[in-house]
């Protein structure tokens, strides 16, 4: 039988109405830039225009810079067209796996996040060949079998918890003290293009912004790659490791993601080429042990 689904495109004004029937409100995320799109998109540009005032502020990192490592590693665009299917042996990889195995094999709990479930799948097989600690797999499942999972990783000594960055492990969960000492994004998980809603929604955007594409598929994958590489550093007193793993974070390209960074994760993620992640890694490491 036929089925007719009505969905929203471009959601700005009906959020922008809700919105309105209240007095006053905040929205508050260290992952809401870029800010234009942000306000277009929640409705507060619409909000703005009917006369309410919309105040922002902004705040940087304000942890000891000292206590934290960020590379952009230059290694292979995570692509479907350059890694293939999983299972293959390409070059693209091979590299993903060895820069993801550099940070994995370091003391405490690692976090590794890819683009799908299948992919971390293939992710967390090929690490469990590589390395000596445990490799935990968070499949799509339901709310109990991730809590047991998440128990399981906070337990005893240092594992790695391979996850998709499109599911629930990445961002809102408490990885507060020494329950994750770092966080690798393995590509940028942008969705999948070809369903009618996706192209759907991508029109919407395109008669809207510049480009569609960018707004409402690379902006929100952004986002969600900051949000899991900002599960480390919870507190003042916390040392850790983030690493955004693609060639896209790490330099500027056709389809390169570094400008949708805020200006100081810019300057502060520094490209780093991968046969040299373990030795800034080791420089790391040295520092905090000083300290």
């Amino acid at each position: 039988n036929a089925r007719l689904a009505w969905h929203t495109g471009l959601p700005s004004e009906p959020v922008g109405e809700r919105l309105g029937a209240f007095g006053a409100g905040g929205v508050m995320s260290a992952t809401l830039e870029p800010m234009d799109v942000f306000r277009e998109v929640t409705g507060l540009d619409h909000l703005e225009a009917q006369g309410r005032p919309v105040v922002e502020r902004t705040y940087g990192l304000s942890f000891p810079p000292e206590n934290r490592a960020s590379f952009a590693v230059d290694a292979p665009k995570f692509t479907h067209q350059n890694r293939g299917a999983p299972g293959e042996e390409t070059d693209t990889r091979l590299a993903h796996v060895d820069a993801a195995a550099t940070v994995a094999g370091r003391e405490g709990n690692v976090l590794v996040g890819t683009p799908s479930y299948a992919e971390a799948t293939w992710m967390a097989e090929a690490l469990g060949d590589r390395l000596e600690k445990p490799v935990l797999l968070d499949e799509s499942s339901g709310d109990r079998a991730t809590e047991s999972l998440k128990d399981d990783f906070f337990a005893g000594d240092g594992k790695v918890l391979v996850t998709s960055l499109r599911g629930t492990l990445t961002e809102g969960v408490d990885y507060r003290g020494d329950r994750l000492s770092a966080a690798v994004v393995c590509g940028v998980p942008i969705i999948n293009t070809a369903r009618p809603q996706t192209r759907a929604v991508i029109t919407a955007y395109d008669r809207r912004f510049e480009s569609g594409f960018e707004t409402a598929l690379t902006v929100p994958a952004v986002r969600k790659a900051r949000q899991a590489v900002g599960r480390v550093i919870r507190g003042p007193d916390e040392h850790g490791v983030r690493v955004l793993l693609d060639a896209r974070y790490a330099r500027e390209s056709w389809n390169s993601v570094r400008e949708y960074l805020p200006a100081h994760e810019r300057e502060e993620y520094q490209p780093v080429s991968p046969d040299m992640l373990g030795l800034a890694l080791d420089r790391f490491e040295r520092r905090a042990e000083s300290d």
